[in-house]
């Protein structure tokens, strides 16, 4: 298969990010108020302009599929309209940039995104899996699939997605409760009506193995399916027991492609088992130092400090239903459904290795004196190490939409308006160890490594039940062809339960928890072409008290009625130009963000998570190329600066500081160069580098990890029209990188590694 044809188009799915007819009742009350549907108010674009959206017959479509990431849609309804017209930075991971990188995981994809750092789970170990901060700011609860929350913390596989896309900025209106510096959307692979089968093989050091399958059939002409399939055994390359076994199968079907009416149901069943990384501990090498990992002293970086209670073993079935429907004229309604359960059990060992003691005595006798003293220390464990628990989400979100163009005189207008539902229970139940887990050693942790615990009867439960109920509403209004404004807004009420305690017993904590807030947005956009948007951007998010009891139990311990919801506030400038007949984007912006009422970690290295009356600020600029600068030769990078300082807080220590886990240089590269194409002689060549400069870990800015740099590189041969044989090569320098971040430890990510794949397709 030539890599033009490995880049077609299938054909367009026509099918918005929709869902169950059950929630058209109220989109259509909405329209029959309108006049809008009528035919007679379809308005012809303004020269300059962008037209209004139709329906179009689905075809197949052979050729170069645009690797400018600007003309690709948002995959969001509350965004109508591509990534050049969104005035808001977005970065995309495509998935040519997914397939040649052979990326397996979310975290993984997102390492191509500066201004994105991954933590370790927190508040007493409460959330591991994936843990995303953006621009700076926790994304716990801001991962979309398909426009939809994909609830519960896991640690998500690849094998479904189409692309992800990033979000850059405070994010309220189109994410809803959180979206603090952002959100993180992925578009899954949904059927078209092109048939395709495709399968790849991948093996390599570690060891690993992993074998994923594409399979979309067309039914008939408006009809089709698709089943996508993976199964993987692995482990880390210089990682000591990080072991990994998952499997996954993801049926689709849809009704209606290439019509004004589609409905399309989704299902993932997806198992993940995988050892947990505590991290490695930070230690002092003198009273008063800056703490950094223990690995960059000489602790030998594969050490593991857990024990083999240390799983994370996680179900999860998720099913999505969409349905959209264009009236023509510029008016179309979608639906989304999703229903989601999660079932989790896991165990952590959090390792640590104390603070910065103020005398000398204390510092000599520390567990970092020890080690600095050539001695072999016991570790303490942190607030992170929890016993094992069971944790169960239960959720279901229901999103109307409507889009109208219309116009009215000169006056052209871009109506979004809708109502987003979601209900989710969350019951975790936890269990002690018996015996209690036993002391382990800096520098031999060998000798736990194999132990595994028995457990007591249930000591601790948690339930929490939440309502989100958000009406949404957004007018872009053309002034000229050229210039137009926006400005809109999510009202949400928010309502949640909270209880914990012994099971049998009286809870200890009871909280019932109401508030609503409002957050607007507004701007301005100038398209002096349509390959050219300027744009200034004001946009808001909250973060309601409550939000992560259950996951961050210490919240809840430190709960009280006064508290005030994290507020966040964005101001962007930004450009997305079109260059080289628009095959290649180019993304510029500057940002001020601004965070009041933080939640932070304290600083005694318990892992509680404790509400303040800090205030964050973040100003930066990013950078963004992403196409063909040759039909041969494609790039894809990024930049991102972020200057970040606590300007307020109730401790001295921490005002003025570097807020933590921000990076202020961050960048990515990835580069392909196609050799011989369409001949026998064929050769891909690509490479890459993640750059991300050191990061403090604490709010006091007293403990760091130094700075990540990996240099990644591709080869890739066409055997013949069906089959590609690839070569990817990980951390080529075997630098010793840190990945998950906490305040004081530290996960080391994998030395060199070199897998090989074969992919068919036909």
């Amino acid at each position: 298969m030539s890599r033009d044809t490995n880049r077609a188009l299938s054909a367009p799915n026509t099918a918005p990010n929709t869902a169950l007819v059950a929630g058209l009742s109220l989109g259509a009350a909405m329209v029959g108020g309108m006049a809008f549907a009528d035919p007679s108010f379809a308005q012809t674009a303004a020269p300059g302009t962008a037209a209004a959206p139709v329906a179009v017959p689905e075809v197949s479509v052979t050729g170069a599929r645009p690797t400018n990431q600007l003309v690709a849609p948002t995959g969001n309804p509350r965004l109508p309209g591509t990534i050049q017209e969104t005035p808001q930075t977005i970065t995309v991971v495509p998935q040519e940039v997914l397939r040649e990188q052979t990326v397996t995981t979310l975290e993984q994809a997102l390492r191509n995104v500066p201004g994105i750092t991954s933590t370790i789970g927190e508040g007493n170990g409460g959330v591991s899996g994936d843990q995303f901060r953006i621009r700076g700011f926790s994304s716990q609860n801001d991962l979309l699939v398909d426009g939809l929350r994909d609830f519960g913390s896991y640690q998500r596989d690849t094998f479904t997605y189409e692309d992800v896309q990033v979000l850059k900025g405070a994010s309220g209106f189109a994410f809803g409760t959180s979206a603090i510096g952002g959100g993180i959307n992925i578009n899954t692979k949904a059927p078209t009506l092109e048939n395709r089968y495709a399968a790849t093989a991948t093996g390599g050091m570690g060891p690993f193995a992993r074998f994923t399958a594409d399979i979309n059939q067309r039914v008939s002409e408006t009809i089709a399916m698709r089943l996508n399939v993976m199964g993987q055994s692995s482990s880390l390359v210089d990682r000591d027991d990080q072991d990994t076994r998952r499997w996954g199968i993801a049926p689709s079907i849809a009704f209606g492609l290439g019509t004004p009416t589609t409905f399309t149901v989704d299902y993932l069943h997806y198992e993940d088992r995988h050892t947990i990384d505590g991290g490695m501990p930070i230690v002092y090498a003198r009273r008063n130092a800056i703490g950094r990992p223990a690995s960059e002293y000489g602790v030998r970086r594969s050490n593991w400090y857990g024990i083999q209670n240390d799983e994370d073993d996680v179900t999860v079935d998720r099913l999505t239903a969409r349905f959209a429907h264009s009236f023509g004229g510029g008016l179309s309604i979608t639906n989304d459904t999703r229903l989601t359960r999660v079932d989790r059990t896991t165990a952590i060992t959090a390792a640590t290795c104390g603070t910065n003691n103020a005398s000398n005595t204390a510092y000599a006798n520390s567990c970092s004196g020890q080690f600095f003293n050539r001695q072999n220390p016991v570790l303490a464990y942190g607030g992170g190490s929890n016993a094992p628990y069971n944790q169960i989400n239960e959720a279901i979100q229901n999103i109307t939409t409507l889009n109208a163009n219309f116009s009215t005189g000169p006056l052209r207008h871009q109506l979004t308006a809708g109502v987003d539902i979601a209900h989710e229970t969350v019951d975790r139940t936890a269990y002690p160890y018996s015996p209690t887990r036993p002391s382990v050693r800096l520098l031999t942790p060998e000798t736990n490594n194999a132990l595994f615990l028995a457990t007591g009867p249930a000591n601790n439960r948690r339930e929490t039940e939440s309502t989100n109920l958000g009406l949404f509403l957004n007018e872009r209004l053309w002034l000229t062809p050229q210039l137009s404004v926006y400005g809109g807004f999510r009202w949400t009420k928010f309502d949640l339960d909270y209880q914990a305690g012994t099971p049998g017993a009286r809870p200890s904590q009871n909280y019932d928890i109401s508030d609503s807030y409002w957050d607007p947005r507004a701007g301005v956009i100038w398209e002096p072409a349509p390959n050219q948007t300027f744009y200034y951007s004001y946009s808001t998010s909250t973060t309601p008290p409550g939000t992560f009891f259950t996951t961050f139990p210490a919240g809840a311990a430190n709960f009280n009625n006064n508290f005030e919801p994290e507020r966040n506030t964005n101001h962007e400038v930004g450009a997305k130009i079109g260059f080289l007949d628009n095959r290649l984007g180019v993304t510029a912006a500057l940002f001020h963000a601004e965070k009041g009422n933080a939640f932070v970690q304290a600083d005694d290295g318990s892992g509680d998570v404790v509400a303040t009356g800090d205030r964050q600020r973040i100003r930066g600029a990013e950078l963004g190329v992403t196409g063909n600068i040759t039909p041969e030769w494609n790039i894809y990078a990024a930049y991102a600066y972020l200057d970040s300082e606590t300007t307020r807080s109730d401790t001295p220590a921490n005002e003025g500081r570097r807020v933590q886990y921000v990076p202020k240089h961050s960048a990515s590269l990835w580069t392909t160069y196609d050799i011989a194409r369409d001949t026998p002689w064929n050769v891909t060549l690509g490479a890459g580098i993640t750059y991300r400069s050191k990061v403090f870990l604490n709010a006091d800015n007293t403990a760091e990890v130094p700075a990540n740099f990996s240099f990644d590189a591709m080869i890739q041969h066409k055997i013949n029209q069906n089959l590609i044989v690839r070569v990817n090569g990980y951390n080529l320098t075997d630098r010793t990188n840190y990945e998950g971040l906490f305040g004081n430890r530290a996960i080391v990510g994998a030395g060199r590694t070199v897998l090989v794949s074969l992919a068919a397709e036909f």
